[in-house]
Order: structure tokens, then sequence, then C-alpha cells
């Protein structure tokens, strides 16, 4: 088997949208997955990554194949199709036949009786235990209407990839399977390389078939597949190998992740709240994106994303040699250690920081103080739990600045004897702040956080601020209705906007009106009808 390696380039083409350039890295992706094209590039750097799953890549050109040009048409029509095998058999479920050919380059080079028993085990596990509905029938596609594995040569270390076909509903379709048929060349090698691919792609074909394929939550279509696998086959492991790419870079958007990365986020909100909240974010999945979904489940189960968010930051930290057992993460032992976003000297009275943060990310910030007879090392870490702007702009940024102080002074908050901070920025209320001394929590379980109740900024500058914020409720329609007057009770805006649940349920305005003009300096009052709830209050517009 050949081994090819590709940049993030080909992550980031799936979730931005994709002109004509772009069609073409997705067209020459698409002909490595089905074995045209076979590049032995060496991996670089640490910023390189290998595609494990070809699952985005060859459902994009699916949904984009209308809009390649009339050569790249005529070359997809012959592979956008299911792989020729000669042989296949049924594993003992009765549910799966896989294919293969007995003879040649695509031959399997395992067990087949072993990746049966697999098969029918990740299965039993994800359907029967953990009570997801099962991939829908395809039709007889492949010859009846079991579900289909198909067993081909693939190029790039890659494990599998599960295939879109026919739609039967909204973003709902059926599916196939295709794995490796010799993993020698995948960081989990041999039959447990073939137990990793079936669990993952298994999911991909529930995930289709019941709930929806959306390419831009595509980092969490991967993150749950990649979370599965460590569910199914708990010893065997293989996210280990994806892990790195996070904890060099927590400070980024979550959802610009690849999603195999960020598995332990599934395994931390198993632990948090059991399996059960997956599945509800699924469920959701289907008329929400997929931070949204995320964060409606766990308020559904007595929390807040705010809250969950920021804990994590916290159990992130422990890993490595850090590690506690019988806490945090299982098998945090294996993990990386996080990388710090800055490391600074402490020199008293106080010492201060300038960082932009990125939606629904977490910045570790390192303060080492020396004047002390044995040194101290503060770590703050900044969770951004801004889910409106990582749905609807990933790429914006919010300004802070943090204060670290051994004294008490106006505006800020002690945090142990001799440690004081402050948070300098605009949308403090999407910001959460954890405290480490010394590898040890401060205040564990208690996140510090500031909540909004009324309208934010307030004022409203147009010169610095893109939105206002109002306070809603969740409603069953995931929207709420906003109604600006003036202050003579004119109405200068109404419509429809969808409701963004962090740690507190918000809505957002771009602050024009109805013919999309800026409003002059005053005050104004705001209703929000959020089902049958009803939100009043005022708020400040600088016209500056």
């Amino acid at each position: 088997m050949k081994k090819f390696f590709c940049k993030v380039v080909f992550f980031i083409l799936l979730v931005i949208p994709l002109y004509a350039q772009n069609l073409d890295s997705l067209f020459t992706e698409y002909l490595r997955i089905k074995g045209r094209i076979v590049n032995e590039e060496k991996l670089v750097s640490s910023d390189t990554q290998y595609i494990k799953c070809g699952f985005g890549i060859v459902n994009q050109v699916r949904i984009n194949y209308g809009r390649f040009n009339p050569k790249q048409k005529i070359i997809l029509s012959k592979l956008i199709s299911r792989p020729k095998t000669d042989t296949s058999i049924v594993t003992n479920s009765g549910k799966f036949r896989i294919h293969f050919n007995k003879l040649g380059i695509h031959a399997p080079q395992y067990d087949l009786n072993e990746l049966t028993k697999a098969i029918d085990s990740a299965y039993n596990y994800e359907v029967n235990i953990l009570m997801y509905p099962p991939p829908p029938s395809d039709f007889g596609e492949g010859g009846d209407d079991k579900y289909d594995i198909y067993i081909q040569n693939l190029t790039g270390g890659m494990y599998g990839y599960t295939e879109t076909e026919n739609s039967i509903g909204k973003d709902i379709y059926t599916s196939y399977i295709v794995i490796d048929n010799d993993f020698s060349d995948t960081y989990t090698k041999g039959i447990d390389g073939a137990k990793v691919a079936v669990a993952h792609e298994l999911h991909h074909a529930i995930q289709v078939g019941n709930y929806v394929f959306r390419n831009s939550d595509q980092f969490y279509h991967e993150l749950t597949s990649t979370s599965m696998e460590e569910f199914v086959f708990d010893s065997i492991n293989d996210y280990y190998s994806y892990l790195p790419s996070f904890f060099r870079n927590p400070q980024k958007t979550f959802s610009y992740n690849d999603g195999y990365n960020l598995a332990i986020w599934n395994i931390f909100l198993k632990d948090r709240f059991g399996y059960d909240i997956i599945k509800r974010s699924w469920e959701l999945m289907r008329n929400e994106r997929a931070l949204n979904a995320i964060a409606n489940a766990i308020t559904e189960y007595g929390s807040s994303f705010k809250h969950e968010f920021a804990i994590f930051a916290q159990w992130i930290f422990f890993t490595n040699y850090r590690a506690i057992p019988n806490k945090y993460f299982k098998e945090a032992e294996n993990y990386p250690l996080i990388k710090p976003t800055m490391t600074l000297d402490f020199v008293p009275p106080s010492t201060s920081m300038q960082i932009s943060t990125e939606p629904v990310s977490s910045n570790y910030l390192v303060f080492v103080n020396n004047t002390k007879s044995v040194p101290d090392t503060f770590i703050t870490i900044i969770s951004n739990s801004d889910i409106a702007q990582g749905i609807d702009s990933p790429n914006s940024k919010l300004n802070l600045k943090y204060i670290l102080s051994i004294q008490s002074s106006v505006g800020f908050k002690r945090i142990i004897d001799n440690y004081y901070s402050k948070i300098e920025c605009d949308n403090s209320f999407l910001i959460s702040e954890s405290n480490i001394l010394n590898n040890n929590l401060i205040n564990e379980g208690q996140i510090s956080t500031a909540e909004i109740t009324y309208a934010f900024p307030q004022p409203f500058r147009y010169s610095t601020n893109d939105f206002i914020y109002f306070p809603a409720q969740r409603t069953r329609s995931g929207f709420a209705d906003l109604y600006i007057y003036s202050v003579n009770m004119d109405l200068i805006y109404s419509g429809e906007h969808k409701v963004y649940t962090s740690d507190k349920t918000v809505i957002k305005w771009k602050v024009l009106s109805n013919d999309m003009k800026k409003l002059a300096t005053g005050v104004y009052f705001y209703i929000i009808k959020a089902g049958e709830n009803i939100i009043k209050g005022k708020f400040v517009v600088y016209n500056d």
C-alpha cells in the first residue's frame, strides 16, 4: 500500500465555500481516495495531517457533482459507483454483506472471520446497547437489503469511508462502506485497524441514514465516529494518534478542527452525563447546527455549554505526567500535554497579557513568579464559549486583556491569597476563567463567569461592535421574534432570529433597521417573543 499525506488545506476546503480552485483540489483528493492517483509526499511538519476517513471528500463530490467541468464529470461518473468485486460473505448476524476480491491488490490481508465478528460487535454496541437506529435499507443495492461493506486497497493510510447513495429524506441517505484491505500503513495495524474502521464508518452510516449529512458540520461527524471507536473497542486506542494536533492548538475554533482530534470531547460528555447526551445531540442536529445542538443537549441535561466547556478545558490540562488517577479522563496519562498560548514572567505588583480569542476555544496563559523562594507557576485558562460566532463567523476574534496582580483593586476578583485577576473585553459574558497554581486547580467546580440578563454590549457602538445580544429563551422551533422600537414607539425593526445557547440563551442582531440603515444615536426598546414568553428591555446606540 502506498502512503500519501495531505495538508490541512484539504480539511479546510470542506468547511469553506467551494470555488473553482477548491473544486480542483477536491477532485484531486477524490481521485486519490479512489486509487487513481498515488502521491508519496513525506509528512513535513506538525501542521500537516493525513486523511483518516474519506467520508467528507467522497460525499462533497456527490453533492457538488454538477459544478465540476465537463472533463472532470466524465471521470467522476465512472468512479461514483460501488466497487466491483467477485466474492461476498454475510456476517453471522445476517445484517451485513462483505464484498471482496479473492486475489489481486484488493484482496483482504487479514482474517475475515475476525472482521465479521468485529462488524457484528460494532452493530450490537452502537444499535442494541447505545440504542442508535440502524442504517436504513439500500433497496437491494449490492444484491439484497443487507448493509454492504466493500474491501479495497486504499492509499494514504486511509482506514475507510462511508459513501452516501440515494436520498430518502431531507439530508438523509442510504449508504455503503469501503474499508482498507490490509491496514499496513495506518497507525493501528491489521485486524485492529479494521475494527477501528468498522466502528467509525458504521456510525457515519447511522448519522447520514437517520439524522443528517451536513458538510458544514463535518467536524462533528468525524468527532462522533472517532469517539465511537473508543466506546466500541476500548482497548485499541487509535484515537491517541490524532490528539497532538488539538493539544497543540486549543486556542483554535472548535469547529475548525478535523474532528478526529476531538474524540475526547464526547468522551468527556459521556463521563459527565452518560452516553445518551451524544445521541440527543444528533437528534437535535436534524434541525440545528452542531454547536447549537451540543449546547441545547447539555441544557436539557441541567447544565450549560459555557460551564461544561470551561470544565473540559480544565480536564485537558491534567494529562500525561499531570494526570491524576481516578480523576478527569480515565486514559489521561496517555494524552499529550496542552501547549500554552503564552508564557510570561510575573513582575509584581501586576502583569498583563493581551490575547485574541477565537469562538469556542481555550487559551492557557502561564505566569511564572520568580519573586518567591520557591517559584510559583500560575496558569489561567480563558474559555470563549461564543457559539453564535462559532457557527456564523468562526474566523472572528474577541480581544481581551488579562491582568494578574498581587493587590486587590477596583474591578479585580480574588483568586487565592496574594493573587487577583481582571478581564477587560467586550462581550465578557462569553468568557470563563479557571485558575491553576503549581498544578493544583483552584476552587474546583467553580467557574468564574459574567452573565447576561440584558442587552449587551451597552452602549452599542458602530465603531467597535458588530452585533448586540439580547436575552432570550429556548423555543421548540429554535427561533424567536425580535421587535425594536424608538422612544416614540415607532417600529424600527422586526424579524425572526436564531436562538443561541451558551451559558445564557441569546439572540443577536446586526443593529440595522428594516430598510438596512444604521440607527441614530439614542435609546431604543426591544421586545422578544420566544414561544409564549415575552422579554422586554432597552438599550443605547451610539452612531459614532
